[in-house]
């Protein structure tokens, strides 16, 4: 088996940014980030971060979201560890960004593992 045919094997992202061309696992697991396009420096923002948006991923004992994380770019800024049944895989981070960057989010399946989201551009204005 190779690394790409393995879910735990590395990072897992949607083959496609078209919703309507992914396949229900991408669906399940792909992280998705609401927040403002465009931001002043040093501001208090609220970054939503939604695993299931697409299509409802299962919280159960045996098959759950264990946690999501938010990176400005490679700069790691939050992690929210979840546990099944008593939480959603929907969390609010608030930022207060200095650069520009992309935002991004990850999170891991206890049976498919680490999946991560489109990148999502933020602009910081001085």
């Amino acid at each position: 088996m190779k690394c790409e045919e393995d879910l735990f094997c590395g990072l897992n992202k949607a083959k496609s940014e078209n919703v309507e061309e992914m396949t229900d696992l991408e669906k399940k697991h792909t992280p998705v980030i609401e927040a403002p396009a465009k931001i002043k420096k040093g501001e208090a923002v609220e970054v939503s971060v939604e695993v299931g948006k697409y299509l409802a991923h299962p919280n159960e004992n045996g098959h759950f979201i264990e946690w999501i994380e938010l990176f400005s770019g490679e700069t790691y800024l939050a992690r929210v560890n979840l546990e099944p049944r008593l939480t959603v895989p929907k969390v609010k981070f608030v930022v207060a960004l200095d650069h520009s960057h992309a935002l991004i989010a990850k999170e891991r399946c206890n049976l498919h593992g680490v999946w991560e989201s489109q990148p999502f551009e933020i602009e910081v204005e001085e």
